[in-house]
């Protein structure tokens, strides 16, 4: 009855909102259709300072969708691994020493007991018989092939790095560290196993209730395995012919490590497990039968099972994913799985759709300065490129919705006859715009209704004159506003929207002239200034306190007129600085960690130059794996975020001036040719 009530209510607000749009002139239908959704509903209403436009059937006009793959210039070739095997061993091997051991050549029988050691020498073959009797040691170097070798309790055998043995069988509280390459055949296992290089296990194997191994390397199942103890995998393990684990068995998994089962049945009623913070990866090939799985779950934890065969949900808990693709890493005998995460070599680009800039007064258009992503939205601010229309201050803002990656759709635009934007900002159900008009510096802020402009009134969107002859850009934090804005009287400062006219807090920077741009991540904020010895950092916690300031004479700018943004991950501020390139701070300490000059950029010493003399970086953005760079005519160039080094670059109609990336899109802006949405693949 609730769900009918509140389904009531919004048919009712909404046939409120659609008399509004017919008291104003919009086109309305007599016969009113009761089913309609909310994005349905369009229209336009304007006074003297603006005109709000919202609906997808008034606005799809200004987008064009595309999904073109781009032509992505491939500068370094990638580096993905083939599916191969590393024989390195991940525990250090410690040489032996031999005092007083006895050496084994020839095909002899020999007899350990009361604790002795036994060696077979580098290069050198036994093939007898050996018995032992008591606990001992068996240390190989050379090879081993003789008779089966029965190790009693407390006996050990080590095979060591580059040395092979065949025929031994483990009793209850024996031991077999393996270094170099081993053929197990006996058919069971009561001891404790370390693997350290690769160890294969021929015929049936049953791992029994005495036993343990552990793995940190390659291990191979060539036939059916019973588990009823505990196997702990650590790097990677093959079943050629399935397995089945009992009920006192267990298989656990190390992060990283890669479980290959290529054929055979599996079932569990023990556990397959994985208690660690990051993924393990299973793969199961398409001819292996899915047997019993009695255990409720059977795969618990971080577990990635890529698979085409059905697992019911509930033998996996809540934390195992399925056909994620988890990417594993080849190193210490394990293979590569997966897409490389930032592997340039992968990287692709399409063009998800264009769109194209507002148009305000006469053919003015206007130029998009920067891009919010939240919930499925996306927020565009704009303003006048005064290099085309001198200081005539038009703005827009602009919200689309991207939860379709393929399809963005614009829903709301704003349009400003008096105002311009350089920055945009989305805290709660608020959205912040700053720039600025004839008379200085500007801030509007309007609610958002469901992440969107609120029509019917526009008395919702209010305009405060804020500190500087024009605002850059700025961001909010327990409920203060962090501002750029340059020019006479501008900064950076920290305002007070609690109050009045959004009075200054605190003046934290009081050269408007060089204030640049402000980012900030969850921890730390960061504030940049061009001064003429160099860039100035201001860094501190984001509530403004635990101020350090830096300076960096190297960093000097000949053109500083750009914008100049900057980007933020956990660790690193990357400061956009025209043609001085690409600079990356380290937060902690403010140390200058690399830098990158695309108008100095070569591919080798003796090659010509990649990107043009006199191109700028007016932009920078990063993800997780790639720093993207809006460098004018150049386009967008793709660096590796590690180690700067190229990846590529691609461009579109216009140059590049400035570039966002978040969830997957990136966003670039070529000025008065528009806006670009680009998936990235």
């Amino acid at each position: 009855m609730k769900k009918i009530k509140r389904k009531m209510k919004k048919i009712k607000r909404n046939l409120s909102l659609l008399s509004i749009i017919c008291l104003l002139a919009i086109s309305c239908s007599d016969d009113t259709d009761t089913n309609f959704k909310a994005d349905d509903l369009s229209g336009t209403i304007s006074n003297e300072d603006m005109t709000l436009t919202y609906g997808k059937s008034l606005l799809n006009g200004n987008i064009a969708l595309k999904n073109s793959r781009l032509s992505f210039d491939r500068l370094v070739e990638g580096r993905a691994m083939a599916l191969t095997r590393s024989l390195s061993v991940t525990s250090s091997y410690q040489t032996p020493d031999l005092t007083g051991a006895t050496k084994l050549t020839g095909n002899g029988v020999v007899e350990i007991k009361d604790n002795k050691v036994f060696y077979i020498p580098e290069r050198e073959t036994f093939s007898g018989s050996i018995n032992f009797n008591a606990s001992g040691k068996l240390i190989i170097l050379g090879t081993y092939n003789g008779a089966q070798v029965n190790v009693p309790d407390g006996g050990i055998v080590e095979v060591a790095p580059g040395a092979n043995a065949s025929n031994i069988h483990l009793n209850t509280k024996s031991t077999l560290n393996n270094y170099g390459s081993v053929v197990y055949s006996s058919g069971s296992v009561n001891g404790k196993i370390n693997n350290y290089s690769e160890l294969t296990f021929k015929g049936t194997t049953n791992i029994n209730g005495s036993s343990e191994i552990n793995n940190f390397c390659g291990l191979t199942f060539e036939g059916s395995t019973q588990i009823n103890q505990t196997v702990n995998n650590n790097a990677y393990i093959n079943f050629e012919e399935g397995f089945h684990i009992n009920g006192s068995g267990a298989l656990n998994l190390a992060a990283g490590s890669l479980t290959n089962i290529t054929g055979g049945t599996i079932s569990v009623d023990g556990k397959i497990k994985n208690e660690s913070q990051y993924f393990a990866r299973i793969d199961i090939d398409n001819n292996v039968t899915i047997g019993n799985m009695n255990a409720t779950p059977a795969f618990v934890g971080k577990i990635d099972i890529n698979t085409d065969k059905e697992i019911a949900e509930s033998k996996i808990d809540k934390q195992v994913s399925v056909n994620a693709n988890t990417y594993i890493a080849a190193k210490n005998c394990r293979p590569e799985r997966g897409i490389r995460p930032c592997d340039g070599s992968a990287l692709q680009f399409t063009l998800a759709a264009t769109v194209s800039s507002p148009m305000v007064g006469d053919n003015i258009n206007l130029s998009a300065t920067d891009v919010r992503i939240l919930n499925g939205r996306a927020y565009v601010s704009y303003h006048t490129n005064d290099e085309f229309y001198d200081n005539t201050p038009n703005g827009a803002l602009r919200i689309f919705d991207i939860q379709n990656h393929t399809a963005p759709s614009l829903i709301s635009e704003a349009i400003f006859n008096k105002v311009e934007f350089n920055g945009i900002d989305i805290a709660s159900d608020k959205l912040y715009a700053v720039g600025g008009d004839k008379d200085g510096a500007r801030l509007v802020e309007t609610k958002l209704s469901d992440g969107t402009f609120i029509t019917g009134d526009l008395s919702y969107f209010q305009t405060h004159k804020i500190p500087g002859v024009a605002a850059k850009n700025s961001f909010i934090y327990n409920n203060m506003l962090w501002l750029v804005s340059g020019g006479a009287n501008g900064g950076f400062f920290k305002l007070d929207p609690s109050s009045i006219n959004y009075d200054v807090s605190e003046t934290l920077y009081a050269d408007g002239a060089r204030s640049k741009y402000t980012v900030h991540n969850n921890r730390v904020q960061a504030f940049l200034a061009i001064e003429e010895g160099g860039a100035y950092l201001r860094i501190s916690n984001i509530d403004g306190s635990n101020v350090k300031e830096y300076r960096y004479s190297t960093l000097i700018q000949k053109i500083n007129t750009g914008k100049n943004t900057m980007a933020i991950d956990d660790n690193y501020v990357y400061l956009a600085l025209s043609d001085r390139g690409l600079a990356k701070i380290e937060l902690a300490t403010g140390k200058l960690i690399d830098e990158f000059k695309p108008n100095t950029y070569r591919i080798a010493a003796e090659s010509p130059k990649v990107f043009k003399e006199n191109g700028l970086t007016n932009g920078v953005a990063v993800n997780d794996c790639f720093v993207f760079l809006a460098n004018g005519a150049d386009g967008v160039i793709v660096l590796e975020k590690d180690n700067f080094n190229v990846v590529g670059s691609f461009k579109l109609a216009e140059s590049a001036n400035y570039v966002y990336v978040k969830d997957g899109l990136l966003f670039v802006a070529t000025g008065r040719n528009g806006l670009n949405i680009i998936k990235i693949n």
